[in-house]
């Protein structure tokens, strides 16, 4: 598979860490629906690799379950067998899953469900409903309940007990007067690694004293192996505040691994992304996210909402990615 297109597909599913969430953007969700079934088809195992990440090692939902819809219409369209299944399965990991995965599917692809849907669904169900996650998960408020997706896809029950259960589901689905149950909470997420090598990171006090952000000033620091941080202001007009930038970043660019920008309203333009040699990593995590709804990003070059709380996770993969050093 071309390299390009696996730092693509990577660099925007990390992207998803720090931006709205995908369905928001249909444009956006097309352009990866599309990478992904290119994906699919040159390298399925690399593909299915990521989507599993995605899920299980940042907790991108949404991205690997419509990852995986893709995955199963990408090998459909082409009459490839096999793998569509195990793939559905190793994107679901909690009781609500397959549910979204469903309402995904209806969404791109209509009401019919293929085989290798339903059967990666089925699967995943007799691992993830249990009468806790019933007690739990079994929302009557969402409109696709466990027990229509039980009636789509017809798992096997593993034992007497599961099959009690799953008829149980079944009845709960049918009783509008089935209690209201609260969503629990998602476990904590693990703190992010350290940021290895040598950081410039460059902190426009303007910007972080209007945002309140200097916790995240501080928090980055903790984490960089070595730093050097330079806080300065801006003021004035647009132009104004963009040459004292390109002033700061000039000055203070000493063959550092990489330089971070904590600032506002600051396009990665030509002029700032010339200022820093084209292989060393440019990150400028912009405060005011109005204009940063999803990471702008291009080899070495990456803006977005500096507000989110996957910036420092996304820092290191996205680096990692542009030397395929896939975190898998």
């Amino acid at each position: 598979m071309g390299r390009q297109l696996r730092r693509d597909l990577f660099r925007m599913v990390v992207s998803d860490l720090v931006g709205n969430h995908p369905n928001l953007h249909p444009d956006r969700l097309d352009h990866y629906a599309g990478l992904v079934r290119r994906s699919t088809v040159e390298d399925p195992g690399w593909t299915a690799a990521l989507l599993r990440w995605a899920r299980h090692d940042v907790g991108l939902a949404y991205t690997a379950h419509a990852g995986a819809a893709e995955f199963v219409a990408a090998r459909l369209a082409a009459g490839l067998h096999g793998m569509s299944r195990q793939v559905v399965d190793s994107v679901l990991a909690e009781p609500n899953d397959p549910t979204w995965l469903l309402n995904y599917w209806h969404y791109k692809h209509g009401r019919a469900v293929p085989k290798p849907v339903k059967r990666g669904i089925g699967d995943a169900v007799r691992r993830l409903y249990t009468e806790q996650s019933v007690i739990e998960d079994d929302l009557t408020f969402i409109s696709l309940r466990f027990g229509d997706v039980l009636n789509l896809v017809h798992p096997k029950p593993v034992d007497e007990r599961q099959s009690a259960l799953f008829r149980s589901i079944i009845d709960r689905r049918y009783d509008r007067h089935a209690e209201e149950c609260r969503p629990s909470l998602p476990p904590p997420a693990a703190p992010p690694p350290r940021i290895s090598g040598h950081t410039l990171l460059l902190a426009d006090l303007t910007a972080v004293e209007r945002y309140g952000a200097e916790g995240i000033v501080e928090t980055v620091l903790g984490r960089c192996e070595r730093a050097e941080a330079v806080r300065f202001r801006r003021h004035g007009v647009a132009p104004e505040r963009e040459r004292a930038l390109l002033k700061v970043v000039r000055t203070r660019y000493r063959r550092h691994d990489r330089v971070v920008v904590i600032t506002e309203s600051q396009q990665l333009d030509r002029s700032l992304s010339r200022s820093v040699p084209r292989n060393v990593p440019l990150h400028v995590w912009d405060l005011d996210d109005r204009d940063a709804e999803w990471a702008s990003v291009s080899r070495y070059r990456y803006r977005h909402d500096g507000t989110k709380a996957g910036c420092q996770r996304a820092l290191g993969l996205f680096e990692a990615g542009e030397q395929e050093l896939w975190p898998w």
